[in-house]
Protein backbone atom coordinates (compact mmCIF):
# COMPACT_ATOMS: atom_id res chain seq x y z
CA UNK A 1 0.00 0.00 0.00
CA UNK A 2 1.30 3.44 -0.92
CA UNK A 3 2.25 5.85 1.83
CA UNK A 4 0.51 9.20 1.35
CA UNK A 5 2.11 10.79 4.39
CA UNK A 6 0.52 12.13 7.56
CA UNK A 7 -2.82 12.87 5.84
CA UNK A 8 -3.93 9.78 3.89
CA UNK A 9 -7.10 11.57 2.75
CA UNK A 10 -5.17 14.30 0.95
CA UNK A 11 -4.36 12.16 -2.07
CA UNK A 12 -7.87 10.68 -2.18
CA UNK A 13 -9.37 14.17 -2.17
CA UNK A 14 -6.96 15.39 -4.83
CA UNK A 15 -7.76 12.39 -7.02
CA UNK A 16 -11.49 12.85 -6.61
CA UNK A 17 -11.24 16.56 -7.46
CA UNK A 18 -9.11 15.72 -10.48
CA UNK A 19 -11.73 13.28 -11.78
CA UNK A 20 -14.55 15.74 -11.14
CA UNK A 21 -12.74 18.48 -13.04
CA UNK A 22 -12.17 16.18 -16.01
CA UNK A 23 -15.81 15.11 -16.31
CA UNK A 24 -17.18 15.82 -19.79
CA UNK A 25 -20.79 15.92 -21.00
CA UNK A 26 -22.28 12.51 -21.69
CA UNK A 27 -23.78 12.33 -25.17
CA UNK A 28 -25.96 9.49 -26.42
CA UNK A 29 -25.87 8.95 -30.19
CA UNK A 30 -28.59 6.93 -31.88
CA UNK A 31 -28.49 6.01 -35.57
CA UNK A 32 -32.16 5.28 -36.11
CA UNK A 33 -33.42 7.91 -35.60
CA UNK A 34 -30.16 9.79 -36.15
CA UNK A 35 -30.28 11.99 -33.09
CA UNK A 36 -28.21 12.70 -30.00
CA UNK A 37 -29.12 13.38 -26.39
CA UNK A 38 -26.92 15.48 -24.11
CA UNK A 39 -27.42 14.28 -20.55
CA UNK A 40 -27.81 16.73 -17.69
CA UNK A 41 -28.11 15.18 -14.25
CA UNK A 42 -31.15 15.95 -12.07
CA UNK A 43 -33.23 16.73 -15.16
CA UNK A 44 -35.10 13.43 -15.65
CA UNK A 45 -31.89 11.93 -17.04
CA UNK A 46 -32.57 8.48 -15.53
CA UNK A 47 -35.94 8.28 -17.28
CA UNK A 48 -34.56 9.57 -20.56
CA UNK A 49 -31.68 7.09 -20.57
CA UNK A 50 -34.09 4.27 -19.78
CA UNK A 51 -36.27 5.33 -22.70
CA UNK A 52 -33.33 5.43 -25.11
CA UNK A 53 -32.18 1.99 -23.92
CA UNK A 54 -35.68 0.60 -24.41
CA UNK A 55 -35.78 1.99 -27.94
CA UNK A 56 -32.43 0.41 -28.76
CA UNK A 57 -33.34 -2.90 -27.17
CA UNK A 58 -36.53 -3.17 -29.23
CA UNK A 59 -35.34 -1.75 -32.55
CA UNK A 60 -31.78 -3.07 -32.66
CA UNK A 61 -32.01 -6.37 -30.80
CA UNK A 62 -35.69 -7.23 -31.11
CA UNK A 63 -36.08 -7.41 -27.35
CA UNK A 64 -39.00 -6.55 -25.10
CA UNK A 65 -39.40 -3.23 -23.32
CA UNK A 66 -40.00 -4.89 -19.96
CA UNK A 67 -36.60 -6.63 -20.18
CA UNK A 68 -34.68 -3.38 -19.90
CA UNK A 69 -33.29 -3.04 -16.39
CA UNK A 70 -30.51 -0.79 -15.01
CA UNK A 71 -27.85 -3.31 -16.08
CA UNK A 72 -29.06 -3.21 -19.69
CA UNK A 73 -29.24 0.59 -19.60
CA UNK A 74 -25.59 0.58 -18.55
CA UNK A 75 -24.67 -1.79 -21.39
CA UNK A 76 -26.42 0.32 -24.01
CA UNK A 77 -24.90 3.45 -22.53
CA UNK A 78 -21.42 1.97 -22.88
CA UNK A 79 -22.06 1.27 -26.56
CA UNK A 80 -24.08 4.28 -27.65
CA UNK A 81 -22.87 7.10 -25.40
CA UNK A 82 -19.54 8.72 -24.68
CA UNK A 83 -18.14 11.67 -22.78
CA UNK A 84 -16.95 14.49 -25.00
CA UNK A 85 -15.85 18.07 -24.39
CA UNK A 86 -18.14 20.42 -26.27
CA UNK A 87 -15.13 21.81 -28.13
CA UNK A 88 -14.71 18.40 -29.78
CA UNK A 89 -18.37 17.89 -30.53
CA UNK A 90 -18.06 19.26 -34.05
CA UNK A 91 -19.48 18.33 -37.40
CA UNK A 92 -17.73 14.95 -37.47
CA UNK A 93 -19.40 13.83 -34.23
CA UNK A 94 -22.58 15.84 -34.27
CA UNK A 95 -25.90 14.17 -35.02
CA UNK A 96 -28.33 15.93 -37.38
CA UNK A 97 -30.62 16.61 -34.42
CA UNK A 98 -29.45 17.13 -30.82
CA UNK A 99 -31.80 17.28 -27.83
CA UNK A 100 -31.43 17.98 -24.14
CA UNK A 101 -33.50 19.06 -21.16
CA UNK A 102 -32.95 21.78 -18.57
CA UNK A 103 -34.59 22.74 -15.30
CA UNK A 104 -35.11 25.76 -13.11
CA UNK A 105 -31.60 26.02 -11.61
CA UNK A 106 -32.84 26.68 -8.08
CA UNK A 107 -35.19 23.70 -8.21
CA UNK A 108 -32.38 21.52 -9.53
CA UNK A 109 -30.04 22.63 -6.75
CA UNK A 110 -32.59 21.83 -4.06
CA UNK A 111 -33.32 18.47 -5.69
CA UNK A 112 -29.60 17.67 -5.54
CA UNK A 113 -29.52 18.57 -1.85
CA UNK A 114 -32.52 16.39 -1.05
CA UNK A 115 -31.28 13.44 -3.10
CA UNK A 116 -27.57 13.51 -2.29
CA UNK A 117 -27.51 15.04 1.19
CA UNK A 118 -30.83 14.83 3.09
CA UNK A 119 -31.95 11.43 1.76
CA UNK A 120 -28.48 9.94 2.18
CA UNK A 121 -28.25 11.16 5.77
CA UNK A 122 -31.75 9.89 6.60
CA UNK A 123 -30.99 6.47 5.10
CA UNK A 124 -28.07 6.05 7.45
CA UNK A 125 -26.06 3.99 5.01
CA UNK A 126 -25.34 6.00 1.90
CA UNK A 127 -22.17 7.71 0.73
CA UNK A 128 -21.58 11.42 0.56
CA UNK A 129 -20.50 11.94 -3.06
CA UNK A 130 -19.66 15.59 -2.35
CA UNK A 131 -17.18 14.93 0.45
CA UNK A 132 -14.26 16.20 -1.63
CA UNK A 133 -16.00 19.56 -2.02
CA UNK A 134 -16.08 20.09 1.75
CA UNK A 135 -19.83 19.47 1.76
CA UNK A 136 -21.04 17.38 4.69
CA UNK A 137 -24.24 15.44 5.27
CA UNK A 138 -24.90 17.60 8.32
CA UNK A 139 -25.18 20.81 6.33
CA UNK A 140 -28.44 22.72 6.29
CA UNK A 141 -29.74 23.70 2.89
CA UNK A 142 -28.63 27.29 3.48
CA UNK A 143 -25.09 26.13 4.29
CA UNK A 144 -25.12 23.87 1.25
CA UNK A 145 -26.11 26.74 -1.07
CA UNK A 146 -23.41 28.98 0.40
CA UNK A 147 -20.75 26.32 -0.20
CA UNK A 148 -21.91 25.57 -3.76
CA UNK A 149 -21.85 29.30 -4.52
CA UNK A 150 -18.11 29.32 -3.75
CA UNK A 151 -17.18 26.56 -6.20
CA UNK A 152 -16.75 27.29 -9.95
CA UNK A 153 -18.10 24.93 -12.60
CA UNK A 154 -14.68 23.57 -13.52
CA UNK A 155 -14.20 22.25 -9.97
CA UNK A 156 -17.69 21.09 -9.04
CA UNK A 157 -19.55 17.79 -9.31
CA UNK A 158 -21.77 17.33 -12.37
CA UNK A 159 -24.91 17.28 -10.20
CA UNK A 160 -24.17 20.84 -9.15
CA UNK A 161 -22.54 22.15 -12.32
CA UNK A 162 -24.34 24.80 -14.35
CA UNK A 163 -26.52 23.33 -17.07
CA UNK A 164 -24.98 25.75 -19.54
CA UNK A 165 -21.67 23.94 -18.99
CA UNK A 166 -23.22 20.94 -20.77
CA UNK A 167 -24.82 22.87 -23.63
CA UNK A 168 -22.97 26.14 -24.25
CA UNK A 169 -19.78 25.91 -26.33
CA UNK A 170 -18.82 29.53 -25.75
CA UNK A 171 -20.69 30.83 -28.76
CA UNK A 172 -23.99 28.97 -28.99
CA UNK A 173 -26.18 26.24 -27.52
CA UNK A 174 -25.15 22.94 -29.08
CA UNK A 175 -28.64 21.40 -28.89
CA UNK A 176 -31.26 21.94 -31.57
CA UNK A 177 -34.06 21.33 -29.08
CA UNK A 178 -33.85 22.20 -25.39
CA UNK A 179 -36.91 20.96 -23.53
CA UNK A 180 -37.81 21.91 -20.00
CA UNK A 181 -38.30 19.66 -17.02
CA UNK A 182 -41.30 21.74 -16.01
CA UNK A 183 -42.98 20.85 -19.32
CA UNK A 184 -41.34 17.50 -19.92
CA UNK A 185 -44.44 15.52 -20.91
CA UNK A 186 -45.34 17.88 -23.74
CA UNK A 187 -41.75 18.54 -24.79
CA UNK A 188 -40.84 14.84 -24.90
CA UNK A 189 -44.02 14.13 -26.86
CA UNK A 190 -42.76 16.48 -29.59
CA UNK A 191 -39.52 14.52 -29.81
CA UNK A 192 -41.13 11.08 -29.63
CA UNK A 193 -43.70 11.87 -32.32
CA UNK A 194 -41.12 13.39 -34.64
CA UNK A 195 -38.50 10.67 -34.21
CA UNK A 196 -40.45 7.58 -33.24
CA UNK A 197 -39.17 7.19 -29.69
CA UNK A 198 -41.08 5.53 -26.82
CA UNK A 199 -43.02 7.47 -24.22
CA UNK A 200 -41.07 8.72 -21.26
CA UNK A 201 -41.57 6.79 -17.99
CA UNK A 202 -41.66 8.50 -14.63
CA UNK A 203 -39.01 6.47 -12.90
CA UNK A 204 -37.77 8.51 -9.96
CA UNK A 205 -39.87 8.94 -6.84
CA UNK A 206 -41.86 12.17 -6.75
CA UNK A 207 -40.69 12.80 -3.19
CA UNK A 208 -37.22 13.43 -4.54
CA UNK A 209 -38.40 15.95 -7.11
CA UNK A 210 -38.52 19.17 -5.15
CA UNK A 211 -39.76 22.04 -7.25
CA UNK A 212 -39.67 25.44 -5.57
CA UNK A 213 -43.23 25.74 -4.21
CA UNK A 214 -44.76 27.54 -1.26
CA UNK A 215 -43.33 27.32 1.27
CA UNK A 216 -40.05 27.56 -0.60
CA UNK A 217 -36.94 25.93 0.90
CA UNK A 218 -35.05 29.14 0.09
CA UNK A 219 -34.48 32.16 2.27
CA UNK A 220 -33.94 35.52 0.61
CA UNK A 221 -30.19 35.20 1.14
CA UNK A 222 -29.87 31.66 -0.21
CA UNK A 223 -32.09 32.47 -3.22
CA UNK A 224 -29.89 35.42 -4.10
CA UNK A 225 -26.74 33.32 -3.70
CA UNK A 226 -28.11 30.56 -5.90
CA UNK A 227 -29.38 33.02 -8.51
CA UNK A 228 -25.95 34.63 -8.70
CA UNK A 229 -24.23 31.24 -8.91
CA UNK A 230 -26.46 30.08 -11.77
CA UNK A 231 -26.91 33.43 -13.49
CA UNK A 232 -25.89 32.09 -16.91
CA UNK A 233 -28.42 29.26 -16.72
CA UNK A 234 -31.17 31.63 -15.67
CA UNK A 235 -30.48 33.97 -18.58
CA UNK A 236 -29.71 31.34 -21.22
CA UNK A 237 -32.75 29.16 -20.53
CA UNK A 238 -35.23 31.95 -19.70
CA UNK A 239 -35.87 31.33 -16.02
CA UNK A 240 -35.51 35.00 -15.07
CA UNK A 241 -39.19 35.68 -14.46
CA UNK A 242 -39.55 32.70 -12.13
CA UNK A 243 -36.44 33.54 -10.12
CA UNK A 244 -37.35 37.23 -9.91
CA UNK A 245 -40.82 36.32 -8.67
CA UNK A 246 -39.33 34.08 -5.98
CA UNK A 247 -36.90 36.74 -4.77
CA UNK A 248 -39.61 39.40 -4.77
CA UNK A 249 -41.89 37.12 -2.75
CA UNK A 250 -39.15 36.44 -0.22
CA UNK A 251 -38.38 40.16 0.00
CA UNK A 252 -42.01 40.93 0.81
CA UNK A 253 -42.03 38.28 3.51
CA UNK A 254 -39.00 39.96 5.07
CA UNK A 255 -40.84 43.28 5.45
Amino acid sequence: MKDYGENPNFFQKWLRNYKVARHKPKIWRLRSPDIAYVKITKVASTSIELTLARHLHVTVNGGAVEDVDPALVKLYSAKYAKHLPLSEYGESERAPYVVSFVRNPLDRLHSSYMDKIADVKNSGGGKNIFWNLDISLDMTFEEFVARVAQIPDEKIDRHLRSQSAFLWDGEKIVADFVGKFENISDDWKKISEQHGLPDLPHKNKSTKSTAVKAPTPYTLESAKMAAKRYKHDIELFSYGDEIDALIQSLSKQRK
